[in-house]
């Protein structure tokens, strides 16, 4: 990526519309400290949603948060167009592709709004701003897809990529509390290796038996702790993990984890393994790397930022399906990656010197 001049005079208000997915959110990051360090007396905005609201409240690079509150239906909605018009944006970048984020970005009256280019956008999106982005393959990285963003306004490149997505000291300390209060024999120098085992489709799950061989590998030969991550969804699943790897080798924090507690979590972990989720993305802008395992969806698009190379995919050949529920196959993709070519991967990554052999 050529490094170029921002665009001059810089504008004083910007707007960042992207919405919903924690993964998106995450993966967006970049561009927001793009901005800021082109523009560092700009006032950067974000409009979010509950979800992922906690990803960008609070980051260095951006000023206000502008939430629109979903659950509360189209009420919501009126209250947060009416909100964003009266601020007067000089710039909008509307990253989310879709109907409802187009009509926000027109209701805000700014003369310029950014949108993805026609043929990566949905739902007319583009007919509501005034520029599109170049295009980009449909199976390419999304992380460099919103780059395009900040290659239209010329802003200087960041190589690599930089979220600046860290844990501040009081949020160590909560997380150590945390695992004290779960194990009270709980080493401080105790080292750990995240799963995350949840996704919004039942059809990227791993099996609770490929985690708990991995768990009880990392336990004998490195002397790693596995901390299993996920929401109260995931609680049966870890309780199966557990059942099979026992209390001493897995330490449960399933539902026990706000979004934005994951942060120092990943800040801990020595890797990170887990399917196509939002969480992982969360893990790989924290500087954590990720063993990511693919199904039923391809990593082409989503394999986290920096961990590309530790992909596992399912040879079986209906995958990828890009179907929620498998139509009758049980899952036999995922079930198809086996525990030990993960832990290859996850052995690849530790440090020898912490190595019980």
């Amino acid at each position: 990526m050529a490094t170029l001049s921002p665009m001059e005079p810089a504008p004083k208000k910007i707007l960042i519309l992207l919405l919903g997915a924690i993964g998106d959110v995450t993966r967006a990051l970049p561009v927001a400290v793009r901005i800021k360090r082109a523009w560092p007396d700009a006032e950067l905005h974000w409009a979010v949603e509950p979800i992922s609201k906690s990803i960008v409240e609070d980051h260095p690079a951006i000023d206000e948060v502008k939430l629109f509150d979903r659950p509360k239906g189209f009420p919501a909605f009126l209250s947060f167009v009416r909100e964003i018009r009266s601020e007067n944006y000089e710039l909008v970048l509307d990253m989310q592709r879709h109907f409802k984020s187009g009509v926000s970005s027109w209701s805000t009256r700014a003369p310029r709004r950014l949108s993805f280019n026609r043929k990566n956008s949905r739902e007319g999106n583009w007919l509501f701003n005034t520029e599109q982005v170049a295009e980009s393959e449909h199976y390419s990285s999304k992380t460099l897809q919103f780059q395009n963003f900040g290659d239209a306004l010329k802003l200087p490149s960041l190589e690599p990529l930089e979220f600046d997505l860290s844990p501040n000291d009081v949020e160590r300390q909560q997380l150590q509390d945390l695992l004290k209060e779960i194990d009270p024999q709980c080493n401080p120098s105790q080292r750990y290796v995240s799963f995350i085992l949840g996704s919004t489709w039942p059809s990227r799950f791993w099996t609770a038996e490929a985690y708990a061989q991995l768990a009880l590998e990392l336990s004998s030969a490195y002397s790693c702790r596995a901390l299993l991550l996920g929401a109260d969804g995931e609680k049966e699943f870890a309780e199966s993990i557990l059942s099979i790897a026992g209390p001493r080798v897995a330490l449960n924090l399933v539902g026990k984890t706000k979004l934005r507690e994951l942060v120092p979590v990943f800040a801990l972990s020595e890797c990170a393994v887990g399917s196509d989720s939002g969480p992982m993305h969360i893990a790989t802008a924290v500087g954590c790397p990720v063993i990511s395992l693919w199904g039923s969806t391809s990593p082409k698009r989503s394999a986290p930022y920096g961990s590309e190379s530790l992909v596992l995919q399912s040879a079986i050949g209906c995958s990828p399906c890009y179907r929620k529920r498998c139509p009758g196959l049980d899952t036999e993709c995922m079930k198809d990656i086996p525990w030990q070519a993960v832990f290859a991967r996850v052995k690849a990554l530790i440090s020898p010197a912490i190595t019980n052999t």
